[in-house]
């Protein structure tokens, strides 16, 4: 009876050191001990050589309150393109986590860009933010994980800080994308005073 009643108090404890771990977002010891948390612009790396000739990131709204580069994907798909035509989308919590950013097939690959008119595809990266911002505020993480991929970008590729456009701002497109309440002026600004 001791025994059982030892290994039910072992398998408690077992059990409420795991909860704790799973609480705190700490990886298990099992898994190596603490780890240092990952640079998220690793995952932004293409897995082919970055081509040159980016010059311009275009930013739009997904004009919608939900979705992800899956959900995005799958549309575009149903469209007739060649999957998602962004080449980033960063999430606001529907689908996604709140500010993550997703590269897409285009910019893994290193492939033109299905966001804009076509003289804009070949040279400009496209990022696009979920919501709608006519209507509402992007969440402060999502501007945080703009700016951040933005910045890498600019230096991944060159590319100068007069160069991020809304996507109404690039000629030929009478779109109101990415909405009044995102204030890419104010981006361009703060991308610009820290080079």
């Amino acid at each position: 009876m001791n025994r059982l009643l030892a290994g039910f108090a072992i398998a408690q404890a077992i059990f409420v050191a795991a909860l704790l771990v799973l609480r705190a977002g700490a990886p298990s010891p099992a898994a190596g001990g603490l780890l240092a948390p990952q640079d998220p612009s690793a995952s932004w790396e293409p897995s082919v050589p970055v081509r040159p000739g980016w010059t311009h990131i275009i930013i739009h709204h997904s004009a919608s309150a939900t979705g992800s580069a899956a959900h995005f994907d799958r549309i575009h798909r149903e469209k007739g393109w060649e999957g998602l035509g962004y080449h980033f989308v960063i999430g606001n919590g529907s689908m996604t986590e709140n500010g993550r950013v997703e590269p897409g097939e285009r910019w893994l690959e290193q492939r033109d860009g299905a966001h804009a008119k076509a003289e804009w595809n070949s040279r400009a990266v496209g990022i696009c933010l979920v919501g709608n911002f006519e209507d509402t505020n992007p969440t402060p993480e999502q501007l945080a994980s703009l700016e951040a991929l933005c910045r890498w970008l600019m230096r991944r590729c060159g590319i100068p800080a007069e160069n991020v456009l809304r996507h109404g701002e690039t000629h030929g497109n009478q779109t109101l994308c990415p909405g009044k309440r995102l204030d890419v002026e104010g981006l361009r600004k703060r991308l610009g005073a820290s080079r």
